[in-house]
């Protein structure tokens, strides 16, 4: 695995919300069985309403290689496991899959954890020299194996594509049709959590400790954890609390 130093924060790029955050106002949206790139950019209703649980941990298990390597796969139309979704009264919440999403809107926005979302979830002052060391590299990556998403943005709009490298035509039409395919979670919000730890304790496993945190995540001293650890910036994992115990902490 990575070094922490090596590793790219993406923790920006889906927000989090409290799995039981009941809205007045249901939102109402059918199942769908695909996620293209381009609905990861903001603004789009898609990435409006996903989100994170509150209590899943930092998006920042990828190394620059690994981000680089889902994208080529996107791009060149291999196999990526379905993410899986589950579906609120208000939001859509990502009980798998949180990396591959991440890392396809990262790559829309141009922030690797260095950008303009990034600025804004972790406050500028507050991003460390090996999160911007992070970025650079897997962002000079990026330009020299696959290209910008905002170039192919610009290819798009060409009227004659015949005169591009077969490759970058390919990935062109690739991008264009393909979308990250969508499995969805039915049930409650008790199913819900069931089913995220269920299926994170696979694949990139969630340590003994991580365990003990998330499940214990409304009690003082995981909630006290998970704000030092980013010193107060980041998700507000004490936002539960009425508004003067909230200034006060």
């Amino acid at each position: 695995m990575a070094s922490k130093s090596n590793l790219v924060n993406l923790d920006a790029m889906i927000k989090r919300e409290d799995f039981a955050e009941e809205s007045p106002d249901n939102t109402s949206f059918e199942n769908f069985h695909s996620i293209p790139a381009r609905e990861l950019e903001t603004g789009k209703p898609i990435i409006s309403l996903l989100r994170k649980p509150d209590f899943q941990r930092e998006t920042n298990h990828w190394s620059p290689e690994q981000l680089v390597s889902l994208l080529e796969c996107y791009l060149d139309g291999d196999l990526i496991p379905s993410v899986i979704l589950w579906k609120s009264n208000s939001y859509m919440f990502v009980i798998d899959g949180g990396h591959r999403l991440s890392a396809l809107r990262s790559w829309v926005e141009d922030d690797y954890g260095d950008g303009h979302l990034s600025f804004k979830y972790f406050g500028s002052e507050n991003i460390s020299q090996e999160q911007k060391k992070a970025a650079t590299k897997v962002r000079k990556m990026i330009n020299e194996k696959i290209g910008s998403w905002a170039s192919y943005q610009a290819l798009s709009k060409l009227d004659d594509h015949s005169q591009l490298e077969p490759q970058k035509k390919k990935r062109l039409n690739t991008l264009t049709a393909r979308g990250l395919s969508v499995q969805w979670v039915t049930g409650d919000v008790k199913k819900a959590e069931t089913s995220f730890f269920n299926i994170n304790m696979k694949g990139t496993p969630l340590d003994e400790l991580e365990e003990k945190l998330l499940r214990n995540r409304f009690k003082p001293i995981p909630i006290s954890a998970r704000a030092i650890i980013r010193a107060g910036q980041g998700h507000k994992y004490w936002s539960n609390f009425n508004h003067e115990v909230q200034s006060k902490i």
